[in-house]
């Protein structure tokens, strides 16, 4: 069976809701009530901000899904303003997994990235997907780099 790989639409929304729920039950969070609708809502609602890409067989059954943030960074005098893009969700069904279906999805989101002037790209992984990064050319990041998590006015308080 075909899979085509495409941009999400609006009205994906509830098959990208649906993937996100099936990867959470996969990973043994709970299910709540009225979960795919608000999912669905958010995913509407911040629609521009979000390119999401979907991979769908031929019988239209959705089977993949990458979904990023796009940053807007603001120009300098040292450079011009340059957008980057953090890949927030990969999933692939798991009857499709190890087939190549996350890496041409991947590859997709390249492509899309390239021809929009991004300048990087940052995920979040876990040690069984890091090879298929890797093969992308995704790496450590720099040293410079650093995150914190919330609640952040607690850590202003402790310095």
């Amino acid at each position: 069976m075909t899979i085509t790989i495409a941009r999400a639409r609006r009205d994906d929304a509830f098959a990208c809701a649906a993937l996100r729920l099936r990867s959470d039950l996969e990973e043994g969070h709970p299910n709540r009530a009225g979960f795919v609708t608000e999912y669905a809502d958010d995913f509407l609602s911040a629609f521009d901000e979000v390119p999401t890409w979907i991979a769908t067989r031929s019988d239209g059954t959705v089977v993949g899904i990458v979904q990023c943030a796009l940053v807007h960074r603001m120009p300098t005098l040292a450079r011009g303003a340059k957008p980057w893009l953090y890949v927030a969700f990969v999933f692939v069904v798991p009857d499709e997994r190890g087939k190549g279906l996350g890496e041409r999805m991947l590859r997709t989101v390249d492509a899309w990235a390239d021809a929009r002037g991004v300048e990087r790209m940052l995920l979040n992984t876990r040690p069984k997907a890091r090879p298929l990064y890797e093969r992308l050319g995704f790496g450590a990041p720099e040293e410079r780099h650093m995150h914190r998590d919330a609640p952040f006015a607690a850590a202003k308080e402790q310095r």
